[in-house]
């Protein structure tokens, strides 16, 4: 029997945000495509978000949500019982309204103040909706930089969830410092790998949602990574309005919205079937990491 050091892990997350959002030159907040027409919409995620929560009780999937502040408050404000449905799930901060933190399409970049004082936000308002504390975090767009970390850990983040790194020799899915940014923050990264042809492929499912992969493409990574990231952790990710809408915020057919909710289903049923891994929330996964190997945290 494998050690827990030697299995290989899998988390499944969701970054809850506006539907098909986007970042706008001169505002730091996103809009909803088309952002010509200046407004958020969230009916696609409610009604993802709903049929995801329905796909992990079904497999008794553990997930880690990833609210962003104004979409969560948006939601339970439209009779979302948010609170009872995330009851058995980790719930992190994906930012307040989905800030353009670096200012690469607003041509705003944020100062280290302002970062601070919006992440703040953000964070109490989720601990006030789930009254928990809330210890991970994922940037918009996934991109941070030295003010972004150095924000998490002056707020008392224990990770960050942002980053992506080749899964492969010179890393293995495990947590690492951010010594790059002065910060000894964890990261917990989300994998990049190769699919059968040699290009390039993340984990996060939207290729599925949009037609460009199938299911079985990212359960043959998994079984790729049970061999090349022993005790590691491959983190999923979805937007749960992509089940709806694609990133245009063009609604999908009926047709294609059955079609992504059976390639999730079978993302789901057949990770619950697998062999030799090991399903789990990103935040137990941290704690069991530090638990083993306190001073075995690699520096990035």
């Amino acid at each position: 029997m494998k050690k827990d050091s030697e299995i290989l892990s899998v988390a499944i997350s969701l970054d809850i945000d506006p539907d098909a959002n986007c970042a706008v030159k001169g505002r730091y907040d996103a809009l909803s495509s088309p952002v010509e027409q200046g407004g958020v919409r969230m009916d696609a995620c409610k009604k993802g978000l709903l049929k995801i929560f329905e796909l992990l009780d079904t497999y008794s999937l553990d997930a880690t949500l990833f609210y962003e502040a104004r979409t969560a408050r948006e939601l339970v404000n439209n009779g979302v019982r948010l609170q009872e449905l995330s009851a058995r799930h980790e719930v992190a901060c994906h930012s307040l309204k989905h800030e353009d933190f670096l200012g690469v399409v607003s041509g705003l970049p944020m100062g280290d103040g302002v970062i601070v004082e919006t992440v703040e936000k953000a964070k109490t308002i989720l601990e006030k909706i789930f009254v928990r504390e809330i210890k991970g975090f994922r940037s918009p767009y996934t991109r941070i930089n030295r003010p972004v970390i150095k924000a998490l850990e002056q707020l008392g983040f224990t990770y960050d969830s942002s980053e992506t790194m080749p899964l492969g020799v010179e890393w293995q899915g495990k947590p690492f410092l951010m010594t790059a940014f002065d910060s000894n923050l964890l990261e917990l990264a989300l994998p990049s790998f190769k699919d059968s042809n040699g290009k390039k492929m993340t984990s996060y499912l939207w290729a599925i949602f949009e037609g460009k992969r199938v299911s079985l493409e990212y359960i043959d990574a998994v079984l790729w990574a049970r061999e090349v990231a022993k005790g590691g952790l491959f983190i999923f990710s979805m937007h749960p309005w992509h089940l709806y809408t694609n990133y245009r915020g063009i609604p999908f057919s009926r047709e294609r919205v059955m079609e992504n909710i059976k390639n999730l289903d079978e993302v789901f049923s057949q990770l619950k079937q697998m062999q030799g891994i090991n399903l789990i929330r990103q935040d137990q996964y941290l704690e069991d990491w530090l638990r083993r190997e306190p001073v075995g945290i690699a520096k990035q």
